[in-house]
Formats: structure tokens, sequence, C-alpha cells
């Protein structure tokens, strides 16, 4: 994965965060690539477990600073904070973690990433509305030369209220408040999405067929600054597996020079839903930035 444009453009996985967010307490460290933060405030909320709708998880995210609750516990609000620090675990029923991410400015080659599988995990307390205990890794983990540590401590309410879901049934358009939560608001695009929607798939062919120059056309100009790292066609690889197949685009809205599209796809066996903004730059439209649940 890659520094914070192409990530937020290419692998970014947005909660829905409900209307009200927990906010507790941490006590830990977390260190990246060599510097050590205190990570001191806590948020949590619930969230429909992505493999059994009839599960509950806690979703907690570990903090460098305050924030507003809300933007704790949404990915994008967490990628524009800038240089916060922050650590996010997705806590299931039965005590283990099924997803986590990790935000640092300390990061050289990207802001942000996934990373789950060799998280420690002890729970002191884990009840409807709270969850306390701790996670932590035993030794250093290093991602593409990104070297990482932490270990917390926590004691957090979970909200009350909806849990956030990852997706609508399959084959179901978008929710209609998404072009609202991009912050933007205008004419309604049909289905297929006019031109920005031509604009994406075209960037979608590109991507997956590995055309570095193509790819280059189809984004900001930060976004194709990022692609002079030199690993970037080696972790090309790796995004390329990540993207949702047989992507369509159900609709979405304009709004003067940007447009969000709504879009599905097939991942495995199951549908994903995706949210994707796009820019009008110089006569063409080009992607600025998409979430897929």
């Amino acid at each position: 994965m890659f520094s914070r444009p192409i990530l937020a453009l290419l692998l970014a996985s947005a909660v829905a965060a409900p209307a009200m967010a927990g906010e507790g307490k941490a006590d830990g460290t977390f260190t990246a690539n060599g510097k050590t933060v205190k990570l001191t405030h806590a948020y949590a909320i619930p969230k429909a477990n992505p493999f059994d709708k009839k599960l509950t998880d806690a979703y907690v995210v570990f903090t460098d600073r305050a924030m507003p609750a809300d933007k704790a516990t949404d990915t994008f609000g967490l990628m524009e904070a800038e240089g916060v620090s922050a650590v996010t675990v997705e806590i299931t029923p039965d005590k283990s973690v099924v997803s986590g991410e990790l935000y640092s400015p300390s990061f050289k080659k990207m802001h942000q990433f996934s990373a789950v599988g060799m998280q420690k995990l002890d729970i002191t307390t884990m009840t409807k509305d709270r969850i306390a205990g701790r996670v932590y890794l035993e030794k250093a983990q290093d991602f593409f030369d990104e070297k990482y540590m932490y270990d917390i401590r926590f004691d957090v309410p979970l909200a009350a209220g909806a849990t956030s879901s990852a997706a609508p049934p399959a084959g179901a358009p978008a929710a209609p408040s998404a072009p609202a939560a991009s912050g933007v608001k205008g004419t309604p695009l049909p289905a297929g999405g006019g031109e920005p929607g031509k604009a994406y798939l075209a960037y979608q062919k590109a991507l997956m067929s590995g055309n570095l120059a193509a790819i280059r056309k189809s984004v900001g100009a930060d976004q194709a600054k990022a692609m002079d790292d030199p690993d970037f066609p080696k972790m090309l690889k790796l995004v390329q597996a990540m993207q949702p197949k047989n992507i369509k685009i159900t609709g979405g809205s304009l709004a003067g020079s940007t447009a969000t599209l709504n879009a599905t796809g097939k991942d495995g066996d199951a549908t994903s839903t995706g949210t994707i903004t796009m820019v009008l730059d110089g006569g063409v439209w080009r992607v600025q930035k998409e979430s897929w649940h």
C-alpha cells in the first residue's frame, strides 16, 4: 500500500459510523519507524460483523490526541487529520481481531495501512455497552520497510444506538445519503455515472492492466507524484489483488466540478459497495478518492 494520496485513492476501507461514538481512556505507546508516541484517547462504536451480520463487533480506535468522536471512528476522518497517530481494531464477540489499521506521520511510504493477524488481545471486560483490555504486538513488525510496534491498555464505552454496517443487501444501490456524507450535493447522475463514470471505469481498466502512464493521467497531481516511489510497481500488485471485480456504476451526483459515484463490485462471493469522488481538472475527470465497504 502506498503513501497517503494513493492509499486514500485506492485502498481506503471506510467505516460507516453511527451518530454517536463512545469515548474512553487508552494508556499505550505506538512506535513507527523509531518514533514513539503515547496513545491516550480511545473511541468505540458497535459495528456489524463483516462475515455474519447477526453478530455485532466493537470497532475501537486509539489516538495520540483528542478528536471529535465521529471523526475518530471514521476512516476518512482519521486520514484527513493532519499528523495524527492512531491504531484501530475491530473486535468480534468471541474476542478476536478481525481487522485493523495503523496511521502515523512517521511512516515513509504510506500514512495508513491495514495490519491484522499478529495482534495479541487480552479482554478484561466485554459487555453490550463497554469493552476493556489490552491489545499489543509481542515484537516489532515490518511491512514494506515500515516498522511498527504498539502496546495499548484501554477502557471505553460502546456507543448506544444503531450499529454501523458494511454494505446494503447484495445488488442494492448505495445508500441515498452517501453523496451528502462525502460533502457533495447536486444533480443526480444516471446509472453508469455519465462522463465521470466513464472516466472512473477507464481508470480501473488502466489500474488492472498495470498501465502506469494511463493511471497517471487518471489521477490528480499529488497521486501521480506518489507513483514515483520506486516500490510502486511492486505494491501495485497488492492493490490489484484487493480491488473489487465487475465494478458497475449505479448512479451518483454532480455538483460543479465534483462528482460522487455510487458503485457495486464483486469481492469473491460477496457484493461490495463503493463511493468514488471524481474532480474535473483541466477538462479531464480524475479520481480523487474512493472507499469500498
